[in-house]
């Protein structure tokens, strides 16, 4: 019993042995640990499409066996014709090797199609689908090295050509004025980024990158230009700086209006207070003019009573 129970410990050790170097492998190798999670979620899809297969082949096996009168080699009966569909039409490149080891043993026939469609239709399927992806992964990257480097000899060009330098840096009047220019608004466009966008952000832009003298360096403004593309995707980034842009647009827009309205008062105040002080004017003015009647009025009463008496 003891030597039992000292063997199933050793059975035991050797698993976890084994299960310790399958986990090894898998930090090793991920991407193979990502085609068998990418095999077992694609197992339904594919087991729907074995069905589907076996189940054409089966309809037009029994079609070319109705229309076939006379004795066939390959329609002579629905399973033969089967086999011919599948092997002669479907896989023909391994026709005669699974006709040759079938004539053997006709239980090695369901096991090579295990393995041709596992190892020939599914894998190498996926292969194609894994080189198909990793050039359109390389693609994409040249594509944006291309366009990052047109995009910085342009915009040098352009700066030259304006008489700006970005040794120390770009502040925001710079920009403000490249801005202006039809050149560098045609080397935005041409990256296909927005310039009234550009415009918008410029303050966000130099209050997340700039440093203490408030300037930018010029890989980070080609990199500004290049995340305001259209086709770029949003990212939580991007919204937060769209907020900061809203804020800063109502900001100025807030004081502007405060501006104006506090301008009209102003204006509104001085015309009332003219209009106030003219009134006072023409008041007095005709205050003085009715005591001047008065005593005059009165001068010639006293005048007249004089005469009388």
């Amino acid at each position: 019993n003891l030597s039992d129970l000292s063997l199933l410990r050793i059975v035991r050790m050797v698993k976890l042995l084994r299960i310790s170097r399958m986990a090894r492998l898998m930090r090793g190798l991920p991407e193979l640990f990502i085609l068998l999670k990418g095999l077992r979620a694609a197992a339904r899809s594919v087991a729907l499409f074995w069905v589907l297969w076996w189940i054409l082949i089966y309809v037009y096996a029994l079609v070319f066996r109705l229309i076939t009168d006379e004795p066939s080699v390959h329609f002579g009966t629905v399973p033969d014709a089967m086999n011919s569909l599948l092997l002669d039409g479907i896989l023909p490149s391994h026709s005669n090797f699974v006709n040759a080891i079938t004539k053997e043993n006709f239980v090695y026939w369901p096991l090579v199609l295990s393995f041709i469609a596992i190892a020939y239709v599914l894998l190498m399927n996926m292969l194609v689908g894994v080189l198909v992806e990793v050039v359109q992964a390389i693609a994409v990257t040249e594509k944006e090295g291309i366009t990052v480097s047109g995009l910085a000899t342009d915009l040098r060009t352009v700066m030259a050509a304006q008489g700006v330098t970005f040794d120390k840096g770009l502040n925001k009047e710079s920009v403000e004025n490249l801005i202006c220019e039809p050149d560098f608004v045609h080397v935005i466009e041409m990256a296909g980024a927005d310039v009234l966008t550009l415009a918008d952000m410029i303050h966000v832009f130099f209050e997340d990158q700039g440093d203490e003298d408030g300037n930018v360096t010029f890989e980070d403004f080609v990199e500004t230009i290049l995340n305001l593309r259209g086709t770029n995707p949003a990212k939580v980034k991007d919204v937060k700086s769209q907020l900061r842009a809203i804020k800063v647009a109502v900001k100025e827009t807030e004081v502007a209006i405060r501006g104006a309205l506090f301008d009209e008062i102003n204006d509104l105040r001085t015309v009332l207070h003219q209009h106030v002080t003219d009134l006072r004017d023409d008041s007095r003015a005709q205050t003085l003019t009715s005591d001047d009647d008065f005593g005059a009025y009165g001068g010639s009463s006293f005048a007249t009573g004089l005469m009388f008496n």
